[in-house]
Formats: C-alpha cells, structure tokens, sequence
C-alpha cells in the first residue's frame, strides 16, 4: 500500500552522468516502493524524455545561467505537486533548490552534498546562503563516515542532521568482452591500458593523470596508454600538456562516452586524479567490473577503497606518488587483480542499488513521521 509520502528531488537535469544518472535510477527504484517520487529540473529537456520514466517529471524551464526568473517557476512547480518532502541535489540544488522549496513552504528539506569536501572559495553570499538554508533542511547525506566528520567541521553542522548513505549499482548480469573492448580502444595486446573517466575540469584533475605518466620508469611509461574518457573546457590545454611532456603517443582523448561500462572491459586499470569526489559513479562502476584501481587520496577514498583493499591509493597528489602506484600494479599483475577481485564481491555487497533505496526509503517515512 503507497504511503502516501510525496518526495520530489530537484536536479539540473535528467541528461547527464554521474550524479543525474544515479539520482535517476534512484527515483525510478522508489517509484516501485510506497513512497510517491517525482523530479523537478532546473533546465528544459527535450520533448518526450519523461515518457519512459515511471515517475513524474517537471520542468523550471531556466533557458541559461543568466536566467533568474526561472526560482519563481520552481517554486510554482513545488507548490503544485504539494510534496511531503524535497529533497536537493547538485551545487544548483544546494542553493536554488532549496530556496525554492523554502518559499514554497516545504518543511521538509533533503539535501545530497555529492561533493563533501570541496574547500574552494566560496562567496560572502554563498556563505550567508549556506548558513541560512542549512538551518532550514532537516537532513544532509553523504556517502562515507570520514565526509559526514569533514562536512560537520566544515560546515559547522551537528553530527546529528548529516547522513551517511553510500551510492549503490545494479549488479552488472556478466562482464563485457576485453578483446572487443580492446578492439574498439585500438589497443594491442601488450600495451597497459589506463583510463581516467570524468569532465574535463578542475575537480577531477587530469593534468596530474599526465605528469604520473611522465613520471613513469621508461619501461613502464613504454607499455602504458593513458585513456581520457570525457570531455570538457580543459581538454585543449590538456593536449598541449601532453605535447609539452612528449606524451602524445600515449595519451588518447576519447571524449565523451557513453559506454564506458562497455569500455572498461578492456582497460587494465581505472586511475582517478580528483583533487575531492562524493562518491564517484566511475570508481563503482570499475569495482563492479573487477578492473583494478588507483586513486588520489581524496576524502572519502579510504571508506571507500577498504584502506587499500579494495584498491591502491596514492599517498599524495604529487605525480611520483600516483607513478608509483601504477608501477606497483602494472608490475605485480596477480596483486592487482586479487584486490580488484575483493573489490568486487565488496560492491556487490555493499554498494548494490536496492540497498541505497531502501535507506532513502526510510530516511522519508521517518521524516514524515517527524512531521506528522
């Protein structure tokens, strides 16, 4: 029987990856549970998307960044659907969103910080907003214990109002096919294949992906091609980079892709440079292929990675620290796949996406009940 609790999650929109694409699978989870899902974009999408979602699907319509009468839209929209709760997603939905849940009148305010540890410069408005809107939502989640002990200081928020829900994937029914991953990367059999999956900005630091494969011992950096799966207002300089370190004989610029999953049958190592993540969707995804794996320490990597069991983590940002990690692996291959292998039944265990529903799932009923 529906529970009646009506909850509409705010996104930017319904077309990316990362975050979108797993708020996405969340929603449509929760619409086969007795909780009553909807989500609110921030930016139009195409006519006839919704049609194949089993949730209800609005629209603020913002035509461009410059647009600010679109906060007026959302809060017409919300009052329209009557939610029990909404529940924010995004830096967008972080401020926008839950502004405009607040003068909808929504009293119960969910907000998902996918980004945890992000210490950059935040504006003197964006930190009056923090303070303000914080003390209007009733519940923040994160992924990992370390982010919610990192956001509680940062943030100045009490342990008590931060949950911790890891993201979760549907198991993948049978690994893909390496030789016709391989095929399709161009790759032959003896070159070491590493890839890095993520937008081409700041956050997700490729130019250190380059410098580490600089840095490689010559026999290594001979057998290694580094994959840049993304694209992104950094690409061009990128490239330069990799010209300015003669590296452009290993390096390959995918661009955009949207089979990754496919891909990453064929690589022999996932990389992951970001300078801070959540929970990074491509990480899971590797985990649940069992393709070994080397991060930066970024917060939340070592809750994540098991403290190195389920994958190596560099010991600085510096290049010969991720170099070094990548010569362990490219040299020590039965190492590597034993640790991809406890990585995977760990995901399966651990992060399985029915998982993650269910404790949405109740962390709504709960807030109704609190409201009721």
């Amino acid at each position: 029987m529906n529970s009646g609790v009506r909850v509409l999650h705010i996104l930017p929109s319904v077309r990316g990856y990362g975050a979108e694409r797993a708020i996405v699978d969340l929603v449509t989870r929760l619409s086969a549970t007795d909780i009553e899902p909807a989500l609110l974009t921030i930016y139009d999408y195409p006519f006839g998307t919704g049609d194949g979602f089993p949730f209800r699907l609005l629209s603020a319509g913002r035509r461009n960044r410059s647009d600010r009468f679109f906060l007026w839209k959302m809060v017409e929209e919300i009052r329209r659907y009557r939610p029990d709760i909404v529940h924010t997603h995004t830096h967008v939905g972080k401020y926008w969103g839950r502004a405009a849940a607040f003068f909808a009148g929504v009293s119960r305010i969910v907000h998902t910080e996918h980004n945890p540890c992000d210490f950059r410069h935040r504006t003197a408005l964006e930190r009056f907003a923090d303070s303000f809107l914080h003390r209007v939502t009733s519940r923040i989640i994160t992924f990992f214990g370390e982010q919610r002990v990192c956001l509680s200081e940062f943030e100045r928020l009490p342990m008590d109002k931060i949950v911790v829900i890891p993201n979760g994937l549907e198991s993948p029914q049978e690994a893909g096919d390496r030789a016709e991953a391989r095929a399709r990367l161009g790759l032959t059999n003896d070159q070491f294949a590493v890839m890095l999956v993520g937008r081409m900005e700041y956050q997700k630091n490729h130019e250190l992906a380059l410098r580490a494969l600089a840095a490689l011992n010559p026999q290594a950096r001979e057998k290694t091609v580094l994959l840049f799966a993304g694209a992104g207002e950094q690409e061009a300089a990128l490239t330069r980079t990799a010209q300015s370190l003669d590296l452009s004989g290993r390096v390959r610029f995918l661009g955009y892709r949207s089979d990754v999953n496919a891909l990453l049958a064929g690589v022999d190592l996932l990389l992951m440079t970001s300078w801070f993540e959540g929970m990074p969707l491509a990480l899971l995804e590797a985990m649940f292929a069992g393709v070994p794996i080397v991060s930066t320490p970024w917060r939340g990597a070592q809750d994540m990675l098991g403290n190195g069991r389920f994958g190596m983590i560099a010991s600085s940002f510096e290049p010969h620290a991720v170099a070094a990690k990548i010569e362990l692996a490219l040299a020590r291959p039965e190492t590597r796949h034993g640790i991809a292998q406890h990585a995977r039944d760990h995901a399966r265990a651990v992060y399985d996406i029915s998982r993650m529903t269910e404790r949405h799932r109740r962390l709504y009923l709960e807030l109704a009940g609190e409201a009721s």
